[in-house]
């Protein structure tokens, strides 16, 4: 199963020269910085009990990622009883902090069972304040509230939340995020917020299928209900590994089918104008044979090995690279012509380099039959009129780039499941 995926997704990297005549576009890019900031990881520094427990060894895995945005949970009980496990947690933080990384903080649950809404602003404004870059309103708050008391529930929270944090002078500069929902409805239950925060925030999980426009219009108009028009983060999305999960819920894909749906989740999200992802989770939190979805979210396994997703995000990110310089942004002059689900990104990364990122949405995986699809390479022209310098790299694969010949402005690339960068270096 494995090696007939890997034939399938690597047919994406073959290569034409020359291309179709086309009129080129103005393309005014977003920043490569922007993308990168775009990208976040979701991880549990309280769970002890977890893979979460060698947090060292975890911010290591970070570092070589190359991802500096986390969401965790804020603890803020100062109970004698959490005295010692509150330290704990406060030191962890401390270290991903130490290595540059910084949190949004979910402020409280269903329960309180990480403290009061005092006692967590208290922490964060604190001790934490470091370490801190967004205050989220509770996770999921509807799933774990029964009956119709958890809306009014959960509107009070928020707004006594966004009070809070905007009286705290240390905390009146960072954003607040709109609580994320899981229900059906839910967003016209709870209803119109805008107010009380600053962010919308969505869960736009895909139940094991290939990301898509059209998927993220339906969560992002849901969103709209209760953010109206404010800017949004995804803050969990991704896919699980449990190929012997059996029972109702979200399928299981394959590691190497959630590589390349992972990746399509960070473009399609940033050019749908979702600002920050942040992929559930980092690691596969306990020991599991392929049954318990929850323990198989990770982009690490639980003995720390990297996934195919964790490598093929690592690559991704390496190319995309850090910022070295803050460009001014110049349109490009370009045309991508290919038909179907082609998809499309330009990013600038320096004055004269530029990144364009293809994609295709088609399924590489069969959720009812658990099996690899293969997805038929589709011709894509790109015309890059004047002088160039153009390199094609397959983030699934490697961080690798193999330069490519312009022929009379073009390139042709036989586009199948990875997604595709060609670098270019405008000599203008």
């Amino acid at each position: 199963m494995r090696a007939a995926l890997t034939r399938a997704l690597v047919a994406g990297a073959c290569l034409f020269a020359g291309a179709p005549a086309a009129s080129a576009d103005l393309i005014s890019p977003k920043t490569s910085e922007a993308f990168r900031n775009s990208v976040g990881v979701a991880t549990h520094v309280g769970y002890t009990d977890t893979a979460y427990a060698d947090w060292p060894r975890l911010v290591a895995r970070l570092d070589e990622l190359g991802v500096r945005h986390l969401r965790d949970g804020a603890y803020g009980d100062p109970s004698p009883q959490a005295r010692e496990y509150n330290r704990h947690i406060y030191e962890a933080i401390d270290l991903a902090a130490a290595h540059g990384m910084r949190f949004t903080f979910l402020m409280g649950g269903a329960r309180s069972e990480t403290g009061t809404l005092d006692q967590l602003v208290r922490v964060v404004a604190g001790r934490l304040r470091h370490a801190t870059e967004a205050l989220e309103a509770p996770n999921e708050f509807d799933k774990y509230v029964a009956g119709q008391s958890w809306a009014p529930k959960l509107a009070a929270y928020s707004r006594e939340l966004y009070r809070r944090a905007n009286a705290e002078p240390s905390l009146r500069s960072l954003p607040v995020l709109a609580p994320s929902l899981a229900g059906a409805g839910a967003e016209r239950q709870l209803g119109d917020l805008r107010r009380w925060f600053d962010v919308g925030n969505v869960h736009p999980y895909t139940g094991g299928r290939s990301p898509e426009p059209g998927h993220l219009r339906t969560e992002l108009a849901d969103a709209s209900l209760v953010s109206g028009s404010k800017r949004v983060w995804a803050t969990e999305a991704g896919f699980h590994n449990a190929l012997h999960h059996r029972t109702d819920g979200q399928p299981p894909v394959s590691e190497e089918a959630g590589a390349v749906y992972l990746l399509r989740t960070f473009l399609e999200h940033f050019s749908s104008g979702i600002e920050r992802t942040y992929v559930y989770e980092l690691i596969d939190e306990k020991p599991d044979h392929g049954s318990d979805p929850e323990q198989h979210f990770g982009l690490l396994r639980n003995d720390y090995s990297p996934k195919p997703a964790f490598t093929a995000l690592k690559n991704l990110l390496t190319l995309v690279g850090r910022r070295d310089e803050r460009p001014r942004i110049r349109p490009l002059r370009l045309v991508v012509s290919g038909a179907g689900d082609v998809r499309r990104l330009v990013l600038q990364k320096s004055q004269r380099t530029y990144l364009v990122v293809l994609w295709r949405t088609a399924s590489v995986w069969d959720t009812d039959r658990r099996r690899p699809l293969h997805v038929r390479p589709r011709a894509v022209s790109v015309g890059i009129p004047g002088a160039a310098r153009v390199e094609l790299a397959d983030p699934v694969a490697s961080a690798s780039t193999r330069r490519l010949r312009l022929r009379e402005g073009h390139v042709r690339v036989a586009l199948a499941a990875h997604p595709l960068i060609l670098r270019v270096d405008s000599r203008r």
